[in-house]
């Protein structure tokens, strides 16, 4: 295998190292990452990384935190447009069936299990658990100030709480993952019909 050349780069910096560290994560995985590996993307020295991270450990779970907040700022904007682009109580109830079924695809799923891995990663780390801990409060609770204004203009056909309705949704996505473990099979049609059933015991 043809080596890559490494040379002085002035211009590294800590989101060049993560996204480096992440491109590394998603072929190898936590076990398989070397530091090695990771220098070579970025055409630098393994010991240049340490300007910037106090070790292999670090780096992994700053990558992880970022992903999880990226991703979730993302599910967040996809949520508020099914709000924004609704007239009325059947167009939010297709908006957001939509949004969900989406997460079944193979790129959602993926982030799912980086969003998961996060949560994994960092939860002996109270700084890193912190952040993550901030970026889902501030998700929940945009939405639920969402799923607030949809049950007062009477699109939501039960009277449930907004903040227990957030946990549920994101419950529901996460139901790829489970499936995917279970290994019995189930596929994305089958969880699209529980969306389906879920969406029509609660919309209007």
């Amino acid at each position: 295998m043809e080596r890559v050349q490494v040379s002085k780069d002035t211009a590294l910096t800590r989101d060049r190292i993560l996204d480096a560290v992440s491109e590394q994560l998603e072929l190898s995985g936590i076990a398989g990452l070397r530091l090695r590996d990771v220098a070579e993307r970025l055409h630098v020295s393994v010991p240049s990384l340490y300007r910037f991270f106090a070790d292999r450990e670090a780096m992994i779970d700053a990558a992880y935190v970022r992903e999880f907040s990226a991703q979730t700022l993302a599910d967040l904007d996809e949520v508020r447009g099914a709000f924004d682009g609704a007239s009325g109580a059947g167009d939010y109830a297709n908006a957001l069936r939509k949004v969900m079924v989406d997460l079944f695809a193979d790129q959602a799923r993926r982030s799912r299990w980086r969003k998961l891995a996060a949560i994994a990663a960092t939860r002996h780390d109270p700084a890193l658990l912190a952040q993550i801990t901030s970026v889902q409060a501030e998700f929940n609770s945009r939405v639920a100030a969402l799923y607030t204004l949809a049950n007062d203009k009477g699109w939501l056909r039960v009277k449930v709480s907004p903040a227990a309705l957030v946990c549920a949704m994101q419950g529901l996505a996460m139901a790829p993952l489970y499936a995917e473990i279970s290994g019995d099979g189930i596929g994305s049609e089958a969880l699209a019909q529980v969306v389906e059933a879920f969406h029509e015991a609660v919309t209007a």
